[in-house]
């Protein structure tokens, strides 16, 4: 061996040993922060459409220019007890495009929604109300909090692991139902499940899965799976592994599956569709999900109820999934250095300035009753959830027109004025739907003359109070 080369592999073992050292002395740290209580894992997600980004820029912001935010609801800041908050990347994760996001509002623009997981890591500093040793006086502390940012479709994946591929095509059954002719579905049902298919046609009909699924989002269905694959390029690694779900599987009976050849067409995705399993639902759960202490969950509601009775009822499938992968325990402190469990979610119904200010609470009364109908189709224990209405960044006002309030604002089709019926308080019955008038939600633009990326005030709605919901406890 070359004198040179060997001198390389020195230094790139060397270079090795020293990330290893740093990794591991950044996991000490952190467990060490996780053991006396001062290290927070925040996943935050929401159903495609929601505003996630959004809320992650604005949650940042608020935080970081805090001495101008309107943030009355968490106590810290209120008693003027913040210090100071420093943002940085989280070791295994690209870090959140935040500074992104504040110049798209800058320019009234949406920040653009981020399709993969991120994060970042906030250190607040802040002052105690109290010392640990009586009669001292408090000193100043430190919050560690982690956001972890994932897209919810990935959430809607997590109850594949306890299905076989037989299940999910029973499953699939239920999203068929809601698109029954189309060409899609139509093809399906001609395929032959217990004879080889071309290569070539199978990735056929899994680029076509791919814009099906994207047609029953358009339809403003949530529970879609695989819902990884709404974001896909056509050129991504799980597009080497192609499946579909074949309703023909459901019926076959033992003799037809054991006189099936090895390359019959069922078999071949049965086993992609572990592969994808394997390959990426397992490792979000393992690395990401099972991490999180505490976990927020935007939800469009709005949206959903403004669709029809369909588009409600399928959000609220959604919801009872995503409630059934949540473990739920009290972190106690031998729990959050081993394993941690979610202790607490906020659930919160987005864009709640499109509705007028006395409508705020019938959105959040119909958010909590959306969420305990899932809620009791849902198996878990020690629960503590939590419903909040918020917008992240307040794009309207009200005014009075011609004898009533109506709210105001910039919209895509431009500036004017947005009306709408009374909304429910609870989830919607069989007489709401048949009384019920359609109205016409338009897409808001964020709101002009922001300077986001010299510390200026950005309006928002309650996204103090989830805040507080979040992480006001661990500001002692």
């Amino acid at each position: 061996m070359r004198k040179q080369d060997l001198k390389e592999r020195l230094k790139r073992a060397g270079d090795r040993v020293k990330s290893l050292a740093s990794s591991t002395s950044l996991s000490v740290a952190a467990g060490v922060d996780r053991l006396l209580d001062q290290r927070v894992c925040l996943g935050i997600t929401g159903l495609s459409g929601s505003g996630k980004t959004t809320l992650i820029t604005s949650l940042i912001h608020q935080l970081r220019y805090y001495p101008d935010a309107a943030l009355t609801a968490l106590p810290p800041a209120l008693q003027g007890r913040l210090l100071g908050v420093e943002i940085s990347p989280l070791n295994d994760l690209p870090l959140f495009p935040y500074q992104e996001g504040a110049t798209s509002l800058d320019r009234q623009v949406w920040p653009r929604a981020t399709r993969q997981a991120s994060g970042c890591l906030l250190e607040i500093k802040y002052r105690a109300r109290s010392h640990i040793i009586p009669g001292k006086k408090p000193g100043i502390s430190r919050l560690y909090l982690e956001i972890h940012d994932y897209p919810g479709e990935w959430l809607l994946d997590l109850p594949l692991l306890e299905m076989s591929y037989h299940d999910w095509c029973q499953q699939s059954r239920k999203l068929a139902a809601a698109m029954p002719e189309d060409p899609f579905l139509v093809q399906l049902k001609s395929l032959n499940v217990l004879e080889p298919l071309d290569e070539w046609r199978l990735n056929s009909l899994w680029q076509q899965q791919l814009d099906f699924l994207k047609r029953c989002q358009q339809q403003g269905l949530t529970m879609i799976q695989p819902g990884r694959l709404l974001h896909l390029a056509s050129d991504s690694p799980e597009s080497h592994f192609p499946f579909i779900p074949l309703p023909q599987r459901v019926e076959l009976s033992e003799a037809d599956q054991s006189a099936a050849p090895v390359d019959a067409l069922y078999r071949i995705c049965e086993t992609n569709y572990q592969h994808y399993l394997k390959r990426w639902v397992r490792p979000f759960y393992k690395n990401t999900f099972q991490r999180i202490d505490r976990q927020l969950v935007l939800i469009d509601v709005l949206k959903s109820l403004n669709q029809g009775q369909e588009a409600m009822d399928n959000l609220r499938l959604s919801l009872t999934q995503v409630l059934q992968n949540f473990e739920y325990g009290s972190n106690n402190i031998i729990r959050r250095l081993i394993q941690p469990r979610i202790d607490r979610i906020v659930f919160a119904a987005s864009k709640i300035d499109q509705v007028l200010p006395d409508q705020h609470e019938q959105v959040r009364s119909l958010t909590a009753s959306l969420v305990r109908e899932s809620q009791r189709q849902a198996t878990f224990k020690e629960v503590d959830i939590r419903c909040e209405a918020i917008a992240s960044v307040r794009s309207t006002t009200y005014v009075d027109h011609q004898g009533q309030r109506v709210l105001k604002g910039n919209t895509e089709e431009g500036p004017g004025l947005l009306l709408h019926p009374p909304l429910p308080e609870q989830y919607p019955d069989n007489d709401y739907w048949q009384n019920s008038r359609p109205w016409h939600l338009r897409r808001l633009l964020p709101p002009v003359g922001l300077q986001l990326n010299i510390g200026s005030r950005l309006p928002h709605i309650r996204l103090d109070s989830v805040l507080n919901d979040l992480l006001g406890d661990k500001f002692q």
